[in-house]
């Protein structure tokens, strides 16, 4: 499992990376959202927008760091991308998410981790929304 506290992004853009504020020595693509759900309900909830993408599954987990590792194949070829999240209390009983996705292949990915993360942010705000 990475370290964010020591990530560093390498040259090539087919990488996305999602953290709070000051968070890791990297500026990151976007920053994180501030989920109004506990870490355990954000889990939960992250949980099921990975199991309901295609071609992903989790490859590797720490409950508690809160830390989930997943590997996400394309659609013709198969080719991994590798995502790694960490979720993280955020004061009055909220919680952040950290992202990183990239290509373990090729150089460019026509934008399809910027894709995939923003997607599941934007499924993670609507059911945390719920809750």
């Amino acid at each position: 499992m990475i370290d964010f506290k020591t990530l560093r992004l390498h040259w090539r853009p087919n990488q996305y990376l999602v953290t709070p504020p000051g968070h890791g020595p990297e500026t990151p693509h976007r920053e994180s959202p501030r989920f109004a759900a506990t870490p355990a309900a954000l889990d939960t909830a992250l949980r099921d927008v990975v199991a309901k993408e295609p071609r992903t599954r989790i490859i590797a987990e720490d409950r508690a760091q809160g830390r989930i590792e997943a590997v996400c194949r394309s659609r013709v070829f198969g080719f991994p991308d590798f995502v790694s999240m960490q979720i993280l209390p955020a004061g009055e009983g909220g919680s952040t998410l950290l992202v990183y996705s990239r290509a373990r292949y090729g150089i460019r990915d026509f934008g399809v981790n910027r894709a995939r993360v923003e997607r599941w942010l934007d499924r993670l705000a609507a059911a945390t929304a719920s809750s």
